[in-house]
């Protein structure tokens, strides 16, 4: 926003030159970005937070250098002289919807007479970057930079049956503005009505059929307050943003609308003539009740690091016009209606801290209050992490926004979170599943030549039900790339499933709910390279029609698993010392009837319970050989070893007729000689 040195000077004495004026106003937190030149007038282009439309005005800014120099300000100060006859009677004004139109206040001027602008009145607006139209519009546009009050004059000979009415547009009603532009509007839309029609878009822009022109000889000046949320939905569904509209929807001041309704129409008789009929229209169906924030002495050096004097802090609430009241313990503050900004004790303590300078408050660090704490299954989660990670699979983040049809296809069976009003088609719901971002990264690094892939994902999932932790694993081409040393190898089913039986032996998952299987695979596995851990775990390769869709000309491995209960088990090993007595290796090769699946193996030699077994490790297995059909080989070792003694023959012998006595019984196992 443009600010005019020479316009800020009419308002408060400024005792140093423009550059360090420039630094004393960005160190209180309205960033001065350049310093320019219009004729003979120095301007700033000041960043105002959104945050702070009181500053959007010339007022509001000498208003924070009045605070900084510890001056006083001088208001503009006009003589309203009203004729005999009464604006109500020209004009009435009702508002149909109070939460969207808090206040509209308006007067008449009778016989004005409209031409161009004084010189002085139009270089002042084109120093600030403002386009010179007519005298009545620049008026209107001179209040608006001067007190930050939006303003709209009509041609009072056009409002169809001397009525205005704040209300919302009817279904299909239209109305040009006055760029030109034919709007179509929906009640969702504010708009300043006549007997007939749609005459403006409240708090935006004006309607073309009401404008001010050459003929016009009365006009009906509008000063309100408008809902801050709807001006701002309605200026980005029109795709505008005007000087009205850029301050409405930061919140304009309800207080202001009065004094600068009046001040635009004592500028109006005296640049254009005419009469102000008496009695301004005001209608405030909604009178908000005053702030007030109560501020204690001891939050300032608590909040802010050091003690400020009481004196000072008195000084920086009466410059920024803050009504403050000492008590016991601090002070009561009644915050100004022009300051949107404040609500709480902090924002208290923010005005205090900028006004007496940042600067002045030692950089130390609070008080030592004790060691954090780790989120719930935070160290669960570092360490499934650091174990993919370890496994080569490197982390992906994905948008949480997807299109109902692709996730319908992966999760039919959850009902999606949907977005009242969505960016677009493709962003219409939350995720219910993570296969969707998963296939399009992959997709998109395939079509870039990187072929070579392993991704993770852990993040949430969504649904009408709640939010929840999910995990995907993915991989494509080779694990293993083509060197002197190597030949190449693709990543593979049996490469994945290993890397799922690490993360459940990891995590301690109890073998009969991660036992292997190959019931209820989804559609979208390939049915004969997919298999499931229990209820922990599904996974395979894709199914060739779901990758020909994609346009993946490669073969792709996918895993889901259950990360919440993963997350749930213990992932924590006591720290042990190195085994002080050795541990006993014993092979064996069964002979099994085939179907009989090595968890099954697995979980019979569990069942023995011998506390000196340590691990179950198959390292073979024949399909044919020297044995019946129906039968296949499998040799696996077993190791014992004790914490507290070396195992004796006896008891290792034992040991093994207890597990071979088990699997003869159970599974019909025979020890193949």
């Amino acid at each position: 926003m443009k600010i005019s040195l020479s316009w800020l000077k009419e308002f408060v004495d400024i005792p140093v030159d423009a550059q360090e004026l420039a630094k004393r106003i960005t160190s209180i937190g309205l960033a001065v970005e350049g310093i320019d030149t219009h004729g003979n007038e120095t301007v700033f282009e000041l960043d105002v937070t959104t945050n702070r439309p009181d500053c959007l005005n010339h007022l509001g800014v000498a208003r924070e250098i009045g605070a900084i120099f510890g001056t006083p300000i001088r208001k503009p100060q006009f003589q309203l002289r009203e004729s005999a006859g009464k604006a109500s009677d020209e004009v009435s004004v009702s508002i149909a919807d109070a939460e969207l139109c808090g206040r509209y206040c308006g007067r008449y001027i009778r016989g004005v007479k409209i031409g161009p602008p004084p010189d002085w009145l139009k270089q002042r607006l084109e120093s600030v970057g403002m386009r010179s139209i007519n005298n009545v519009a620049d008026i209107t546009n001179y209040v608006l930079m001067e007190l930050g009050q939006p303003l709209h004059a009509f041609d009072a000979d056009t409002i169809g049956g001397h009525q205005i009415i704040v209300r919302r547009a009817d279904i299909g009603e239209r109305m040009t503005t006055l760029d030109g532009m034919e709007r179509a509007l929906n009640p969702s839309h504010l708009v300043i009505a006549d007997a007939q029609r749609a005459i403006a878009l409240a708090g935006i822009m004006g309607g073309a059929e009401t404008e001010i022109s050459a003929k016009t000889t009365n006009v009906f000046l509008e000063s309100a307050y408008f809902n801050p949320q709807s001006i701002r939905k309605t200026a980005r569904n029109f795709g505008v943003n005007t000087e009205a509209s850029y301050r409405f929807e930061r919140g304009a001041d309800v207080q202001m609308a009065e004094a600068a309704c009046d001040r635009a129409a004592v500028m109006i008789q005296e640049l254009a003539g005419g009469q102000i009929l008496n009695g301004r229209i005001d209608v405030y169906p909604g009178k908000p009740e005053p702030v007030r924030v109560s501020l204690r002495r001891s939050r300032i050096k608590s909040f802010l690091g050091a003690a400020v004097d009481d004196a000072v802090v008195d000084k920086i609430f009466t410059h920024l016009e803050f009504k403050a009241a000492k008590t016991s313990d601090g002070w009561n503050v009644d915050v100004p209606s022009f300051r949107v900004d404040v609500s709480v004790e902090q924002d208290l303590l923010e005005e205090i801290a900028r006004q007496y300078g940042y600067d002045r408050f030692s950089g130390t660090l609070p008080a030592w209050r004790g060691y954090g704490s780790l989120l719930p299954r935070e160290t669960a989660e570092r360490h499934l992490r650091d174990l993919l990670s370890n496994s080569g699979y490197s982390e992906i983040a994905t948008y949480s926004f997807s299109d109902e049809e692709t996730e319908r296809h992966y999760r039919p069976d959850i009902e999606p979170v949907r977005f009242q009003n969505p960016m677009t088609e493709d962003a219409a719901i939350l995720r219910t599943s993570l296969i969707p971002g998963m296939l399009k990264s992959l997709h998109w690094n395939l079509n870039r030549g990187i072929h070579d892939l392993q991704f993770f994902e852990l993040s949430k999932v969504y649904g009408k039900a709640g939010e929840s932790r999910a995990l995907i694993l993915a991989a494509t081409g080779s694990i293993r790339a083509h060197s002197v040393h190597e030949t190449p190898r693709d990543f593979t089913f049996f490469d994945l499933k290993g890397d799922i039986e690490n993360i459940l032996e990891s995590f301690k998952a109890p073998a009969e709910a991660a036992e292997l299987s190959s019931e209820s695979i989804p559609p979208y596995y390939h049915p004969g390279r997919s298999a499931r851990f229990g209820k922990l775990a599904v996974f395979g390769e894709v199914h060739p029609e779901q990758l020909e869709k994609l346009k993946i000309r490669q073969r792709l491995i996918l895993a889901e698993i259950d990360v919440e209960t993963i997350l749930s088990l213990s992932s924590r090993h006591a720290v042990q010392a190195i085994p002080r007595f050795p541990g006993i290796r014993r092979d064996f090769s069964f002979l099994l009837d085939k179907g009989t699946q090595y968890a099954a193996v697995r979980r019979m030699i569990a069942d023995v319970g011998i506390p000196e077994l340590i691990r179950v490790e198959p390292f073979d297995r024949m399909e044919a050989g020297p044995f019946a059909d129906t039968k296949y080989s499998l040799s696996l070792s077993v190791i014992y070893q004790s914490a507290d003694r070396t195992l004796t023959d006896t008891e290792v012998e034992g040991f093994d007729r207890r597990i071979l006595d088990i699997l003869e019984q159970r599974l019909g196992a025979q020890l193949r000689k």
